[in-house]
């Protein structure tokens, strides 16, 4: 991955909206700073592995707090992506944290009837976490609270396109540390471009445990790669082409409600955004009609200005994507019933003198031989599809290469279920949205290029750990131990091999006839009669 040297560039964040876009300029890392910050991680986390979890669950509750304190000042898409999941996130980790990550214990099994054993979940040590820019605060505290319940150190990269956030967060999360009597360095935020991400990835040699990384499945198979050098894990998260199957018999109102929500949150700009409406044939022109009524009304503006629905879009660059992506479907056939083009701030607000706005989009008509079928567009656009039967929906959801979540709407629970089991997605929502990632209790992740492993629930909160699996005597303090039999010490006797055959029809045989023959056989091998001759062959 080799990748130009950018260290020595300034960071600029801007906004894409307001009349005054420069936010803050930020020093980006060099690969030694990113050496000595993982460093620092791991020496504080060897003293906080040490720390009990209630220490952790107050070092959590406080960060909750102060969130929830601090949230009115946060606009309306914020809470939505920003406030609520990381809330729900602090509250299971707190709440059932604990009982996740304590030995369980498991079943020894016949042979090992008198051991004990459990299941250890031991810290993996520093976590590296390279992070998206579309949720700033949550990309970051999500990871990071998985991270500390653990016991663990981190290491986040942010995205160079919300460095102004960097400050903040190190701050926040410095002070929680220290009010805990915790080593500040325990989580250290680095700030940087794409050879600063690769430094925290190389690091794995030395200190880095394991990596998460939320972004593209470009960049997602570099960072495997580099981390493969090592044989260090990843957690890959890289986006989707999220759908929403919609029959004839759903809840219509609240369907269109829940879809509008799920398409154009944060702008479209959400990895599990709601990309695509798949209908059925009886609703569909009405829904085209209603869906594209709805979405040509929406107030486009800065988030700072008074009755404004959705904001500019984060990246130029994105931008030109997105226009990309419809001009390659009109020419082949689709039809843009809304939007569809960029506006310039003066067209929006009298206030804002430039910005990143773009219409809020419905394209019908889509085939499998247009990019936007296939692609992911991260922006404010949903395409919208008829189907006739359930194979026809099932076939054009799991048409892509992407499989991250899903939903089926539909008042028919049976056939809900069925067609949910069907789509090819790590998670599926009946008539809803974006459920399977506020309860915090599932695991989220997807399959195919959405990516592998997961984070949240158990699933990802033990991904923070090794597993360590262990034995000690079960009835010990009674003086009994496992011992290996007499007739199985080195030297080995003759009757060794007849024992053992004995004995596995004794733990191990069908039916009562065959275990009473076990017995048998196992006896005079014990007492010293019978052979591995002729008496002792089965037939």
């Amino acid at each position: 991955m080799a990748l130009p040297m950018e260290s020595l560039k300034p960071i600029w964040s801007m906004c894409p909206s307001p009349k005054d876009a420069s936010l803050t300029t930020r020093k980006a890392f060099t690969k030694q700073d990113v050496y000595e910050v993982v460093e620092k991680s791991r020496r504080a986390q060897q003293k906080f592995k040490q720390t009990t979890f209630q220490q952790r669950r107050d070092i959590l509750t406080t960060l909750l707090d102060y969130l929830v304190r601090e949230q009115t000042r946060i606009l309306l898409d914020a809470t939505f992506g920003e406030i609520i999941p990381t809330c729900e996130k602090l509250i299971w980790t707190i709440q059932h944290g604990e009982l996740a990550l304590a030995p369980e214990h498991r079943v020894s099994g016949v042979i090992s009837f008198l051991a004990a054993a459990r299941v250890e979940y031991v810290p993996v040590g520093v976590m590296g976490l390279i992070v998206s820019w579309n949720y700033p605060i949550h990309n970051v505290l999500s990871p990071l609270t998985s991270a500390i319940m653990a016991g663990n150190g981190c290491v986040i990269k942010v995205s160079e396109y919300c460095g102004w956030v960097t400050p903040w967060l190190s701050e926040v999360v410095g002070m929680v540390l220290e009010v805990h009597g915790i080593d500040r360095d325990l989580v250290c935020f680095v700030d940087g471009f794409a050879d600063a991400g690769e430094a925290l990835v190389e690091t794995c040699r030395q200190v880095l445990n394991k990596i998460t990384f939320i972004g593209s499945p470009t960049v997602g198979k570099m960072v495997m790669k580099k981390a493969s050098e090592t044989l260090t894990p990843v957690v890959l998260e890289l986006g989707g082409k999220d759908a929403a199957i919609v029959f004839d018999d759903c809840e219509y109102e609240n369907m269109i409600k829940i879809c509008m929500r799920g398409g154009l949150q944060n702008c479209g700009q959400n990895c599990a955004g709601l990309e695509r409406m798949i209908v059925q044939e009886g609703i569909y022109e009405r829904l085209v009609k209603d869906v594209s009524d709805l979405v040509g009304a929406i107030r486009l503006g800065s988030p700072f200005e008074d009755n404004v629905d959705l904001g500019a879009v984060t990246m130029k660059t994105q931008i030109k994507i997105v226009q990309d992506l419809l001009a390659d479907a009109v020419q082949k056939g689709a039809k843009i019933r809304c939007g569809g083009k960029l506006l310039q701030a003066s067209e929006v607000s009298q206030r804002e003198s430039r910005g990143q706005f773009f219409e809020p989009t419905i394209i019908t008509d889509v085939t499998p031989a247009m990019k936007i079928h296939h692609e992911e567009v991260f922006g404010p656009v949903i395409l919208i599809y008829k189907f006739k039967t359930t194979d026809d929906a099932l076939k054009i959801i799991n048409g892509t290469l992407f499989g991250l979540g899903s939903s089926v709407f539909s008042l028919d629970y049976k056939k809900a279920e069925y067609v949910a089991s069907q789509v090819n997605a790590g998670s599926c929502n009946i008539n809803g949205w974006g459920f399977s990632y506020l309860c915090q209790s599932l695991p989220f992740g997807g399959v195919k290029h959405s990516g592998f492993d997961r984070f949240g629930g158990v699933e990802g909160l033990r991904g923070n750990c090794h597993i360590k699996a262990m034995t000690t005597d079960k009835l010990g303090h009674l003086g009994i131990r496992a011992q290996v039999p007499p007739v199985l010490h080195f030297p080995i006797k003759k009757e060794a091999v007849g024992f053992q055959a004995a004995l596995i029809d004794v733990l191990y045989g069908v039916g009562l006839w065959n275990k009473a023959v076990g017995v048998t056989r196992l006896l005079k091998n014990v007492s010293g009669y019978g052979s591995v001759g002729k008496k002792d062959k089965r037939e």
